[in-house]
């Protein structure tokens, strides 16, 4: 059994089958375990065998190394070409110094394609928001930084998060959507950015 928190199996289960919509009876039933067995899991109190731990991967879109440690086999790098320097300036690092390859934490990153302009402009239509894969029930840490919010009636809202007048719950604010305030949160995964789609490869070719 793992110890409890954000980084146990149970943590990064649970963060993963919400980001699917899922309740723990369905995705009990897509992995052929009786509607009670994600409970324990989700409460790390026993591991699922292998065979399971893979089929929960497969249909949450993760690896079973993020599941059951935290990181995947592969890991997505990027070259960081340059910096901005004073003024904004771009200073590009040329032949003379490498580039460095930045690996990304792809394995604590999930997407949710935008289709609603609630946050316009700051997120467009279609683009696919990064965010955090496992939730963090320390929402104070995220103040003034978009994030899906846990609310504890069960919904998850992209919104801006911010302090409220009343001590242990917040303000949530969106672009063209009311401030929600004085809510309570179960927790917050923090957005850590948005790509268009041409940044994202093709099926085809990512198998190429």
């Amino acid at each position: 059994m793992q110890a409890n928190g954000t980084h146990s199996f149970g943590a990064r289960l649970r963060s993963l089958r919400l980001a699917k919509d899922l309740s723990q009876a369905q995705l009990a039933r897509l992995v052929g375990r009786h509607q009670t067995a994600i409970g324990p899991y989700e409460r790390d109190e026993y591991m699922p065998a292998r065979d399971v731990v893979e089929k929960l991967a497969a249909i949450l879109g993760a690896s079973p190394e993020f599941l059951i440690f935290g990181r995947s086999a592969h890991r997505t790098s990027i070259p960081a070409i340059g910096r901005i320097a004073a003024a904004g300036m771009v200073i590009e690092h040329g032949h003379a110094r490498p580039s460095p390859m930045l690996a990304l934490r792809d394995e604590q990153l999930v997407g949710y394609e935008v289709d609603d302009g609630t946050m316009a402009p700051a997120y467009r239509l279609g683009q696919i928001l990064l965010v955090a894969a496992i939730s963090d029930e320390r929402a104070e840490r995220h103040l003034g930084r978009d994030v899906l919010a846990e609310l504890q009636d069960g919904r998850i809202l992209l919104r801006t998060l911010l302090p409220s007048r009343e001590r242990g719950r917040f303000d949530l604010a969106a672009n063209a959507a009311p401030t929600l305030r004085d809510v309570a949160l179960g927790g917050v995964r923090r957005v850590w950015g948005a790509l268009d789609r041409a940044a994202f490869a093709a099926d085809d070719e990512s198998k190429g």
